[in-house]
């Protein structure tokens, strides 16, 4: 990896275009999918990190937050270009402010869409095909990639969990089986029609530990993640008992392996991979962000943009 890696936050695997390196401050790069070298310039559409992203089809979704100013974006970048360069901070906190030279809220630059957003973004994932998200005491949406909107529908409100400081919060969101799973930092799980976002289901687990991240396969189930550094398996949130290790940390990511039947992750210096053999953890000097599979090895990207293989 070249010296003038980006400090790193996530990565994407775009099929037939490459690796998308979304670097802490909202940079985005291209990396050769075989190398994961740098073979473009890095940019930032939008002078705030990117707090959440997906990539559907030959877009990128995602979340720029500056919690300083208050401002927040939601915006579709095209893959198939290259990226813009945005303006810097001082520029949208003045179009912030009304006035008689108000031109309106600065864009994400290059943007086929982007919309300012009026409240804390908790969620973001695709949903046969279009685009799911939540914001905070606002509630869920469910817009086209075109930013069209299909349904909308009012923060889910578990009674368990009444009383709870930030216990309705959602702290995950997940396509499983053509339907929307959403998921509470107490332990609250909704399923939710993608047709137009009523309630089919709704319940809620013990946790012991608000719950920070989620994740989800096909083969392996959940895995929830806690702040205080416990991990949660099992494959039915209503019928399946759970299964629970304390890893001490936080876990920045996970995929499930199919080959070993496990889930790997990144730890806190660390990697883990956790089957129903047991825990297996392997130090590492930097901390990983995020797992990818290229060319039939787990690489892991770290903190500090470089990549070096999954420990094992």
């Amino acid at each position: 990896m070249s010296d003038d890696a980006l400090a790193a936050s996530t990565a994407h695997l775009v099929k037939d275009i490459g690796v998308l390196l979304v670097g802490v401050d909202g940079e985005l790069q291209w990396l050769d999918a075989e190398t994961l070298e740098p073979r473009s310039d890095s940019f930032r559409p939008f002078p705030s990190p990117i707090t959440r992203s997906i990539v559907i089809e030959d877009a990128l979704i995602g979340f720029w937050v500056e919690h300083d100013i208050l401002a927040a974006r939601m915006a579709c970048l095209p893959l198939d270009g290259e990226f813009a360069q945005g303006v810097n901070k001082s520029s949208v906190r003045a179009s912030m402010h009304s006035g008689s030279e108000y031109d309106g809220p600065v864009d994400v630059a290059g943007a086929r869409w982007s919309h300012v957003l009026d409240a804390e973004p908790l969620g973001l994932t695709e949903l046969a095909g279009d685009i799911a998200f939540a914001l905070w005491k606002r509630g869920v949406y469910c817009i086209g990639l075109d930013a069209a909107e299909k349904w909308r529908r009012p923060q889910i409100e578990w009674v368990e969990l009444e009383g709870i400081p930030r216990g309705q919060e959602i702290s995950g969101m997940h396509e499983v089986s053509g339907e929307l799973y959403l998921w509470s930092r107490a332990g609250g799980w909704a399923r939710i029609s993608a047709e137009d976002g009523q309630t089919l289901e709704l319940g809620t687990i013990e946790a012991p530990a608000s719950i920070t991240d989620t994740f989800h396969s096909s083969e392996g189930g959940w895995l929830l993640c806690t702040s205080r550094g416990h991990l949660l398996r099992f494959m039915d949130p209503e019928d399946d008992e759970v299964t629970m290790v304390d890893v001490g940390g936080p876990v920045s990511a996970a995929v499930w392996d199919e080959d070993i039947r496990a889930w790997r992750m990144c730890g806190w210096r660390e990697d883990l991979i956790w089957s129903d053999e047991g825990m297996m953890r392997f130090e590492r000097d930097e901390l990983g962000v995020q797992i990818l599979q290229q060319e039939g090895k787990w690489q892991i990207l770290e903190n500090l943009g470089k990549w070096s293989e999954f420990k094992k």
